[in-house]
């Protein structure tokens, strides 16, 4: 049934009649439309959103934000990496080919690209618990020692390495052992056998062994670049023994992890052309790349 909004008005006590009249007043120019060939209004009620509405959205908005942000970061902080990799690895392999170009000859002080005993010794010895060598190797055929260029050619290591760490590369300081107690490495970097480990917890690793967490730390030297970067040195001299390297590309500003910003590497070549090639060495961390994927990656040769 419509009420007839004039009479109602018409009933109520005087004090309320003009409320009421505005009320209905309002109520039409509400629902008044206006047409004409210049312009068309028509007004309309309107519903705004419920608080949990409101909510809901801002909070998807946020999801969405932080999601975001998060690739972003993560997007800025691998292109730095991939800068500073570029950089470091373009300086440390121009400084030691640099020594082979001006010498004019192949420089002797790599491992083998192709090994000229295979097929004619084969190496053994007496090995530990963690399968090191313990004895001296000698070859399963003749039972005589193998030849002391079994791996490589490394006659001239001492010549490059002298080269290199005092003309090439700008050297800020050498920690020649206990480079972690002597403040050349960052305290969170962890050695290979605490990487291992942690990938195989029911497998025993030589705490001895090659970049060991021990070796690492107490005993393998370092070299911190002027810019903060540093060389860890397989053995322990800086100066000499077998062209085995890792290197940090930011020094200490992190992740500190091996594959991320910290990368083995060791030297290959043969007997006509010297050093030819750098390759990965050295286990890496979960998630991390070695040193090839990393030059392939970015179509580094």
């Amino acid at each position: 049934m419509k009420i007839n909004t004039n009479k109602a008005i018409q009933i109520v006590a005087p004090p309320f009649r003009t409320v009421l009249l505005a009320f209905n007043q309002l109520d039409n120019f509400a629902n008044y439309n206006y047409n004409s060939s210049m312009m068309n209004y028509k007004f309309k009620r309107f519903h705004a959103f419920t608080l949990a509405e409101v909510l809901i959205t801002l909070g998807i908005i946020g999801i969405v934000a932080v999601l975001t942000i998060s690739t972003i970061t993560n997007s800025i902080q691998q292109m730095v990496l991939n800068n500073q990799f570029k950089k470091f690895y373009s300086t440390f392999k121009q400084a030691f080919m640099s020594v082979q170009t001006e010498e004019g000859r192949p420089v002797k002080c790599f491992y083998w690209q192709s090994n000229p005993y295979s097929g004619k010794c084969t190496p053994n010895c007496e090995r530990n618990e963690y399968n090191a060598c313990i004895s001296g190797q000698y070859c399963e055929e003749t039972g005589q020692s193998v030849p002391s260029d079994f791996n490589g050619s490394f006659s001239e290591c001492s010549m490059l390495y002298t080269e290199v760490f005092t003309k090439k590369l700008k050297v800020a300081r050498v920690c020649e052992e206990n480079a972690l107690a002597n403040g050349c490495l960052p305290d969170n970097i962890r050695g290979n056998d605490v990487i291992k480990a942690e990938k195989n917890p029911n497998e025993s690793y030589d705490p001895e062994g090659e970049f060991s967490d021990s070796n690492i730390k107490n005993k393998y030297p370092t070299i911190v670049l002027q810019d903060g970067t540093y060389i860890i040195k397989f053995g322990g001299n800086y100066l000499s023994g077998n062209p085995v390297f890792a290197f940090d590309i930011n020094g200490k500003k992190g992740p500190n992890k091996w594959g991320y910003d910290i990368y083995g590497i060791i030297f290959y070549g043969n007997k006509e052309n010297g050093i030819q090639e750098f390759r990965q060495y050295v286990t890496i961390e979960e998630g991390g790349k070695n040193l090839t994927q990393r030059l392939t990656e970015l179509g580094i040769r």
